[in-house]
């Protein structure tokens, strides 16, 4: 007997998603964009370059990262936005998924990490992580067909791109609180124009500087406690991953912004690789109850600064080649 089954394959497409730079939920976005046949997966996640933050009642200020504004990023380059759905029922779920596979678009899924036996989280850490449904089996217990974009090394070790099949039951669990998306027509997408975002990215990181953005994270990051530690580390690792990504997309946009695009990559992404790997060693000191040296706030305030020259050199060069012309 034939197995029966709702499909719409993706696995084929991992290595279109920029998986060691995006978050576990924004890799499931850029696996269904390019199901849906979206060529250029990377600007909508990659195009901006900013310095937002976000105020946060139990921990102060916080960089906005991913950026709030991602969703309309997407919309924007794509032609396409995800729509979200809480998880209700699960068995209503499952039919839902169906008729969005046998409609031939994939769904991405989050859910609860510690419950997910194929990431190095399982029963080790809760935390949001999304992962792609690109088949159901049918049957008397449905089998999930999973393709996971996610790339990272976690102290239980490493989280990377794969497809797997599991059932229903054994994810636990996973889905309660959980919520689904699948891909909406948004409207026509905008051609990229590169020499417009880098001016509109440099005037953002320079307001961010100058509106006292980036003085208040600095100043809410002067404590060593174990967990203010833990707190920059992820906000570092997020700040790092996004400019490596920023760094490659203007590698891709051609001579129009080539001087630019050697300036981030020379003198922003170094600086925020070293805070990564300081923050880390930092937290683990604090943890031991060992002191830790003034070198990380040295760091993060080196990092910004360097985002603050290249920015304002950036715009400075523009000025007064608009003048001369």
């Amino acid at each position: 007997m034939q197995e029966m089954r709702s499909f719409a394959p993706c696995a084929h497409l991992l290595d279109r998603v920029d998986s060691a730079y995006l978050d576990c939920v924004w890799d499931t976005v850029a696996l269904l964009l390019a199901q849906a046949g979206v060529a250029d997966v990377r600007t909508p996640f990659a195009h901006q370059w900013t310095f937002r933050t976000i105020e946060d009642v139990d921990t102060g200020v916080m960089v906005d990262l991913p950026p709030s504004e991602r969703v309309r990023s997407v919309g924007r380059f794509t032609g396409f936005q995800p729509e979200w759905r809480r998880i209700g029922s699960v068995t209503e779920v499952i039919e839902e998924w169906r008729e969005e596979l046998r409609a031939g678009r994939a769904v991405a899924v989050t859910g609860d990490a510690f419950r997910m036996p194929w990431l190095p989280y399982h029963e080790n850490e809760h935390m949001t992580h999304g992962f792609v449904v690109e088949g159901v089996d049918e049957g008397r217990e449905p089998q999930i067909h999973v393709v996971d974009p996610y790339e990272n090394v976690t102290k239980w070790g490493r989280a990377e791109p794969l497809a797997t099949k599991i059932a229903l039951g054994d994810l636990g669990h996973a889905l309660d609180q959980g919520s689904w998306a699948a891909l909406r027509p948004s409207g026509t997408p905008e051609p990229v124009d590169p020499v417009r975002e880098v001016l509109a990215n440099c005037e953002a990181i320079d307001g961010a500087h100058r509106e006292g953005a980036v003085a208040a994270f600095l100043g809410s990051h002067q404590t060593s406690s174990a967990e203010a530690l833990r707190r920059l580390t992820l906000e570092t690792w997020l700040l790092t991953r996004d400019r490596e990504l920023h760094a490659l997309w203007l590698a891709d946009q051609g001579t129009a912004v080539a001087d630019f695009a050697a300036a981030v990559a020379e003198e922003v992404v170094p600086r925020w690789r070293k805070l990564r790997e300081l923050t880390y060693i930092a937290v683990r000191r604090a943890e031991a109850g060992r002191s830790v040296p003034a070198t990380v706030t040295d760091a993060l305030a080196a990092a910004l600064d360097a985002e603050a020259r290249t920015a304002r050199s950036h715009l400075n060069a523009d000025r007064n080649r608009r003048v001369t012309q």
